[in-house]
């Protein structure tokens, strides 16, 4: 695998930069200055690779749903080489969601401050439309492993998507271990799988 450019590179520190900021304040809040120290770059840079700072954002939405796809592309495939059967390959795939994304409290930060965004701002909605739809259809193939149905493989997938992207809403907004969200979701996850 060749070495990633120095655009590549820097665009990549940008993208954390975002994140970062967004740890911090609301995007309203965050300038490209502060894109720009977070990143250790001049901030002329960053108008060199983005339009706009809401062109960092549609490119931080992009960047997060590459980095999680291939991240579950990979453990998928050492998974797969352990010789797992269709249904352990899904009950690990429902495990790995639940912790590196719905119940990761920095990536639900970030993303109810885009919601919030996307509501008002018809650009980022549909950015986040077609990320919604394209996890729904990754969730919706997972599940096509164990049910024949396409068409109820997309239903239970979105409904999966929308009860962890609530779990996730939960995780910040309430105490996790006061409602016990790690051990609801692990049941609910549970519950499909018998289902299935």
């Amino acid at each position: 695998m060749g070495r990633k450019s120095v655009q590549e590179e820097k665009r990549v520190r940008i993208m954390e930069a975002l994140n970062q900021c967004l740890q911090e304040k609301s995007f309203d809040q965050t300038s490209i200055k502060d894109i720009a120290r977070a990143a250790q770059v001049n901030h002329g840079l960053l108008h060199y690779y983005f339009k706009s700072k809401e062109d960092i954002l549609i490119n931080y939405i992009d960047f997060v749903i590459d980095h999680y796809k291939s991240m579950f592309a990979v453990l998928l495939a050492e998974k797969e080489n352990k010789g797992l059967d269709e249904k352990q390959l899904l009950e690990w795939f429902f495990q790995a969601m639940g912790e590196r994304i719905t119940l990761n409290r920095r990536l639900s930060k970030v993303f109810i401050e885009i919601w919030e965004i996307a509501a008002y701002n018809p650009v980022v909605r549909e950015k986040v439309r077609r990320a919604y739809r394209e996890w729904m259809a990754t969730v919706a193939g997972y599940l096509q492993r164990v049910v024949p149905d396409p068409a109820a493989a997309r239903r239970i997938g979105t409904a999966v998507v929308a009860f962890l992207e609530g779990m996730s809403l939960f995780s910040i907004l309430l105490d996790a271990q006061e409602l016990e969200l790690s051990e609801v979701l692990t049941g609910f996850q549970r519950r499909i799988l018998q289902m299935l």
